[in-house]
C-alpha cells in the first residue's frame, strides 16, 4: 500500500525532537510494522539526522526555536532537496519549556543504517548500498543504478553490479528465499534470515548471515569464500552446508559435503561431512554427527522436532507464522515435544496436535497476532 511520504517525514521529525504526541507514536509504530516503505523513511531521517551535516545546519539555527518554526525550516528544506535527500538536515534534541523547545547539539559519531525489522516487512526485501528498498517476489525484472535484478525459479539474480559496497537481503517470518551470488554460489535464505552481500565480488568472497541460510558454494582455490557469524567466520572451498544463528548466544554450522573450517575466539574446528560444530563464545568449538532429516527439513518445507522444547518450538512458529509468541511459565518452555511442522499448514492444525498430545493450551490474542502458550497439567 502506498504511503504518504511528507506524512511519515512529519511523524519521525516529531519523534526525532521528542515532541510527538501519544496517539502518533502509536500510528507511527503501526506505520513502521506494517509498511517497509515507511520504516525506510524512519532508517534513513535516523541515519542522516545524527551525521555530519548536523554541524553546518547549527551554524545556520538559533538556539531557540519554536517547533512550529522548526518544522517550517525542515519542510523548506525539504522543497529544496536539502532536508530529504544527500544531505538531509536538522539534528536536534528538543527539551520541552513552556512553549519554546531548545535546540541542543548532539555529540557526533558516524552511525550505520539500522537493519529493518523483519516484523516491519512483508515481503522480500534487497536494501541496497545506498539505501534503497527493492521488494521482490513479483518476478519481474528491475533495474536499478544500472543493474538487472532477476527473478527466475524462486531465484534472485543479477548483472551489472560491479561495486563491492553491502546490500542486505531480508527474508521476513513465514518466507524463504533463493539467491544467485555473482561468483555462482547459491544460498537459501530460511524465514526472518538477513544476508548481507557485496553486489560484486573483488578479491575476496565475504558474505554475513543473520538466521539461517544453506550455501552451495562454487568452487575457487584462489578465492576462499567466507561466511561471517557472531563472533564466527565459516571458511570453505566449493562445498554444501548450513548455518544457523537463530538462537543468539549459539552458532550451529553442519556439513553436508565438501569441507569447512570454522574461525572462532576460541580456536578453530575442521568440519567433515555430516559432522556439525555448536559453538558458543567462551568455549572451544567441538565436532559432532548430525541428523541431516531434523537439521535441514527446512529446505524441505517443514521442521522436525525431537523432544523439542516448546520454547523453541515458540520460536519456530514466530518465525514461520509472523506471530508474536508468549510463554506462561518456565514449565511450559522445558517441556519437549516431537512431532514435526509443515510451513504452509494452519498454525491451528499443529496447535490442535500440541494440546492433544502435549497437554499445551493455547489462546490467541490482538487478533491473531500474539499467541500464548500454557501447559495444562
Amino acid at each position: 500500500m502506498p504511503v504518504d511520504t511528507e506524512y511519515i517525514e512529519q511523524l519521525v521529525l516529531e519523534e526525532i525532537t521528542g515532541v510527538i504526541s501519544p496517539e502518533d507514536s502509536i500510528t507511527l509504530k503501526k506505520l513502521l510494522e506494517q509498511e517497509p516503505e515507511a520504516y525506510a523513511i524512519w532508517q534513513r531521517m535516523h541515519r542522516e539526522l545524527t551525521g555530519a551535516y548536523v554541524q553546518s545546519v547549527r551554524k545556520s539555527l538559533q538556539d531557540e526555536l519554536p517547533v512550529e518554526q522548526v518544522f517550517a525550516i525542515a519542510r523548506r528544506r525539504k522543497r529544496r532537496k536539502v532536508f530529504i535527500g544527500t544531505s538531509l538536515g536538522i539534528a536536534a534534541s528538543l527539551l520541552v519549556g513552556s512553549v519554546v523547545y531548545k535546540i541542543m547539539l548532539p555529540v557526533h559519531e558516524p552511525v550505520q543504517p539500522a537493519p529493518i525489522s523483519m516484523f516491519a516487512l512483508n515481503s522480500v526485501a534487497l536494501q541496497l548500498p545506498d539505501g534503497q528498498l527493492l521488494h521482490l517476489g513479483s518476478r519481474q525484472q528491475q533495474k536499478v543504478n544500472g543493474i538487472i535484478f532477476r527473478e527466475e525459479d524462486g531465484k534472485l539474480s543479477w548483472s551489472g553490479g560491479n561495486s563491492s559496497d553491502m546490500a542486505r537481503l531480508m527474508v521476513p517470518p513465514g518466507k524463504d528465499y533463493a539467491v544467485h551470488l555473482p561468483d555462482g554460489t547459491d544460498v537459501l535464505l530460511n524465514a526472518a534470515t538477513t544476508l548481507q552481500m557485496p553486489l560484486a565480488f573483488d578479491d575476496n568472497r565475504e558474505v554475513t548471515v543473520d538466521g539461517e541460510a544453506y550455501f552451495t558454494v562454487a568452487k575457487d582455490e584462489e578465492k576462499p569464500f567466507r561466511v561471517h557469524l557472531p563472533k564466527s567466520t565459516v571458511q570453505v572451498l566449493g562445498t554444501s552446508f548450513n548455518v544457523n544463528t537463530y538462537d543468539s548466544g549459539q552458532v550451529k554450522v553442519a556439513l553436508e559435503s565438501g569441507a569447512v573450517k570454522l574461525l572462532t575466539n576460541d580456536g578453530d574446528v575442521s568440519l567433515k561431512p555430516g559432522l556439525a560444530v555448536h559453538y558458543q563464545p567462551g568455549v572451544r568449538p567441538t565436532a559432532a554427527a548430525f541428523d541431516t532429516r531434523a537439521v535441514l527439513a527446512w529446505k524441505s518445507g517443514y521442521y522436525v522436532f525431537e523432544n523439542t522444547p516448546i520454547s523453541v518450538i515458540g520460536d519456530v512458529i514466530a518465525r514461520t507464522y509472523r506471530v508474536k509468541v508468549v510463554i506462561d511459565s518456565k514449565a511450559t518452555a522445558e517441556k519437549t515435544y516431537s512431532s514435526r511442522l509443515e510451513k504452509g499448514a494452519p498454525l491451528k492444525q499443529f496447535l490442535e496436535r500440541l494440546k492433544t498430545l502435549n497437554n499445551i493450551d493455547y489462546q490467541f490474542k490482538n487478533g491473531d497476532t500474539i499467541l500464548h502458550l500454557s501447559n495444562r497439567p
